[in-house]
């Protein structure tokens, strides 16, 4: 089985404060899956295995766990060989590990004939991102993550060019950086627009992270600088607690000169992407 794994966005991101019991911040956002994706192979095979193609990447890795828990869960006695051609950047803000671990759970899930409901709450135990790649889409996500409010209106005319400045940010340490005494936008207010278009995003587009993460990585803040002034895009914003920059054009032939122009002007890897819906 031939499957493929995709990235978010974070169109919007708040962080609400810290359970003080198990340590999980609360979240008030807006994720965005793209069509940048990785490609995971699944078969049946003498033995488990997990292999990155190309990539020195080994230990508990969230493939690692998925197919561990949901062979705990279910009493599974098949094994299976896994093999993930990676495309979506590690530590870059775009769930790149929490999608892999979602769609390897889809996938078993089908291969065993197990209704996919009831591998939901593995997700959970993997990581807070996880439950939203069972649906995907446009979704406004809240809590610690489980909670996933798909929305019915479609981004309206806007193309992505997400650029990874080769610089990865550990999740642990940009939340560790952030104070939580102070909300500069409320989402509620953006919700019901007509439309969602380029202009609506250049008002909602907001990430928390950034007025911390900028400060206390200066690659990454002359990245963003450079970029902006590289590419003046109507819209720009970090996704997820970094690094990925994200540029929002209404044009996709924009979208695509400014991918041309990060190619020709930098060393950074450059993806131009479209929303991506289910169903």
């Amino acid at each position: 089985m031939i499957i493929f794994s995709h990235a978010k966005i974070n169109l919007f991101l708040d962080i609400l404060g810290v359970d003080s019991v198990d340590h999980y911040h609360f979240l008030d956002s807006l994720f965005q899956e793209v069509s940048l994706a990785d490609e995971i192979h699944i078969e049946e095979s003498k033995s488990d295995s997990v292999v990155f193609e190309h990539l020195d990447i080994t230990g508990d890795t969230t493939v690692n766990k998925a197919l561990r828990l949901f062979k705990e869960k279910f009493a599974v006695k098949e094994n299976f060989s896994i093999r993930v051609k990676k495309a979506i950047p590690a530590g870059a803000g775009l769930g790149g590990g929490s999608s892999n671990a979602a769609t390897v759970l889809g996938a078993l899930s089908k291969i065993t004939a197990i209704p996919e409901d009831e591998v939901l709450e593995l997700g959970q135990k993997i990581g807070s991102d996880v439950p939203f790649f069972f649906t995907g889409g446009l979704c406004r996500v809240r809590g610690k993550g489980e909670i996933i409010e798909p929305l019915k209106k479609r981004l309206d005319n806007i193309f992505f060019l997400i650029v990874y400045p080769n610089i990865s940010i550990s999740t642990k340490w940009a939340y560790s950086l952030v104070n939580n005494e102070k909300r500069e936008k409320l989402l509620e207010k953006f919700l019901n627009n007509l439309s969602f278009n380029i202009q609506w995003l250049k008002n909602t587009a907001y990430n928390k992270f950034e007025a911390f993460v900028f400060p206390a990585s200066p690659g990454l803040l002359e990245a963003r600088i450079r970029l902006d002034e590289l590419l003046s895009a109507p819209v720009s914003f970090m996704s997820g607690s970094g690094s990925s920059l994200v540029f929002a054009y209404s044009e996709e032939k924009e979208a695509k000169k400014a991918g041309k122009t990060v190619r020709d002007q930098s060393a950074y890897p450059a993806f131009l992407c479209r929303p991506l819906y289910r169903g």
